[in-house]
């Protein structure tokens, strides 16, 4: 009995460091996305931008200019940001999110927070909530 107790045990542990591992890298991956876009937004570059975004954003943004118009229109500091921090990371239903410090070109800090869904495998940029941070960038 105890041996078949260890062994539950030593399989849990097996599970959690494999399911650990597993986050380590999405979370490196979906970083990486974030990183590349906000690159593409700073060169202006709207095709690879949008490649980023998911399948129901481009459904509301059916090319690339109209998709780098509506974040230059509402999301200014992403789209030309001065600097960016990755802050947190967060596995909620199977999508990931991370905040980030954007600092803009005026030197205000926001705080944005990403979501990113896994379809037809790989991950893709589902939203970003951008908010005024109280104070201001150093």
């Amino acid at each position: 009995m105890k041996l078949c107790i260890h062994f539950v045990f030593l399989f849990f542990i097996f599970i959690n460091l494999h399911a650990n591992q597993k986050n380590k890298e999405d979370f490196d991956i979906t970083k990486k996305i974030i990183f590349q876009q906000l690159e593409a937004f700073k060169i202006n570059d709207a095709p690879k931008a949008y490649s980023f975004a998911a399948p129901f954003i481009k459904i509301r943004f059916e090319d690339p200019e109209s998709f780098m118009s509506m974040v230059k229109d509402n999301y200014e500091p992403i789209s030309n940001a001065k600097d960016f921090y990755f802050l947190k990371s967060k596995i909620y239903n199977a999508d990931i999110y991370h905040q980030l410090q954007i600092i803009s070109q005026s030197n205000q800090s926001y705080l944005a927070t990403y979501s990113l869904v896994f379809i037809e495998d790989e991950w893709k940029i589902s939203g970003c909530v951008l908010s005024l941070m109280t104070q201001q960038s150093i």
